[in-house]
């Protein structure tokens, strides 16, 4: 069997059937407590997070709101965790952007399929992904004000 593999040469989670992508998301977690280094936590975090946006997915083409919405809490948490663990490094992202780099390229694709998610929702079920897709952008931006410095940003442009 030939899997679907993205420009970055990782499995395109959205393609592979909802079972596999649970068996990755376990190794991915039991990953994350293995790994101590900033920048692979950062990494495996970004596999989490591509993994719960596909649970997120599954949840609202299924109309089980209740599971997306724990979805989408675990996918905050996610990312939230990344950026934290980046920012505590003591790394300058400006000299040494390993992490944040990829961060922030993870977070802009991220916010395209967020965005297509909502889509896929009524009014009444758009919000927390509205939400979400706030929240990541404002984090993105932060990212994008370390990695360059003084230069003035604007994510809507770009996303």
């Amino acid at each position: 069997m030939i899997g679907v593999v993205s420009c970055g040469g990782r499995p395109n989670v959205f393609s592979e059937p909802r079972d596999v992508r649970l068996l990755r998301f376990e190794r991915e977690q039991a990953r994350l407590r293995r790994t101590t280094d900033p920048v692979g936590r950062t990494k495996v975090y970004i596999q989490i997070s591509e993994l719960l946006i596909s649970f997120m997915g599954d949840s609202a083409r299924a109309g089980n709101f209740e599971q997306m919405d724990e979805h989408v809490e675990e996918y905050r948490t996610a990312v939230t965790d990344a950026h934290d663990t980046m920012v505590n490094s003591g790394r300058d992202p400006a000299r040494r952007s390993a992490g944040f780099k990829e961060l922030e390229i993870a977070l802009r694709q991220q916010v395209r399929r967020l965005d297509d998610i909502g889509s896929l929702l009524t009014f009444e079920y758009r919000e927390p992904i509205e939400g979400l897709i706030t929240e990541v952008t404002g984090i993105r931006d932060e990212l994008i004000k370390a990695l360059f410095p003084g230069q003035s940003t604007n994510s809507t442009s770009s996303t």
